[in-house]
């Protein structure tokens, strides 16, 4: 498995320097970055030589729903200039207003994304956890959506927050996760913690992914305590000792 990191979890200190924010988290060890709206006001072929000047691969992009659906978005430009190996949508949302129609909006934008060359996956947030039609949301929509045009970009922590157990899921759609998101849940408040140190169990987890098929191991923290850069060294020093 091969890690990387969503740069969401950096998203304020690239607004401050974007590229020197890529150069650290090159440095710090990070082998791929994930993007989510943020290209750092390059064109696709300039974000393309930038990361192949960091030595950096790019290992997803998040789009919004109608970016999806929109077959000559310009998130599809950047995906292909990066070759990005999926892009991903979080719907978490609508679990509360019309997630029925949830599976056919995917559905074509899996076959938009397929166009492009590229795999769509969902990444679930804790409401997808909730009770909907005898299981939970998150398991009704991959029930309802064809394995090899909707995959699962699965979020430890928020499988957690939700009252699920990471490590079922991970096992429960193994073959369906190219990406697996990690981070960790403060053992003091439940919040965001750096992987390895709250109470996740992440030695299960990661053993869970190789048997699973999961291709990439992605750290995402949405909340840090400390300075970001920091928080991801901590992640990926501890993943680096699992796997």
């Amino acid at each position: 498995m091969k890690t990387g990191i969503q740069l969401y979890t950096v998203r304020e200190t690239l607004k401050d320097d974007f590229k020197g924010t890529l150069r650290k988290l090159a440095e710090i060890g990070y082998g791929a970055v994930e993007f989510a709206w943020n290209y750092g006001g390059m064109t696709p072929e300039q974000l393309a030589g930038f990361l192949d000047e960091c030595t950096l691969a790019c290992c997803g992009m998040h789009m919004p729903l109608d970016a999806l659906l929109d077959v000559n978005s310009e998130h599809y430009r950047y995906a292909n200039a990066v070759n990005a190996p999926c892009v991903t949508v979080s719907l978490a949302g609508r679990v509360a207003t019309d997630w029925e129609n949830v599976p056919a909006e995917l559905a074509q934008g899996a076959a938009i994304a397929a166009g492009h060359g590229l795999s769509l996956t969902y990444h679930n947030h804790a409401q997808e956890l909730a009770a909907f039609e005898n299981t939970t949301a998150l398991d009704w929509l991959y029930a309802h959506t064809a394995p090899e045009l909707v995959k699962a970009e699965l979020d430890t922590y928020w499988l957690a927050k939700g009252g699920g157990d990471p490590v079922a899921y991970v096992s429960r759609y193994a073959g369906r996760q190219p990406q697996l998101h990690l981070k960790d849940m403060d053992r003091e408040d439940g919040s965001f913690a750096e992987v390895g140190t709250g109470t996740l169990d992440f030695p299960a987890i990661i053993a869970a992914a190789q048997a699973a098929g999961v291709e990439w191991l992605i750290v995402e923290q949405d909340k840090c305590k400390r300075a970001a850069l920091d928080s991801a060294a901590i992640s990926l020093k501890n993943i680096n000792g699992l796997i």
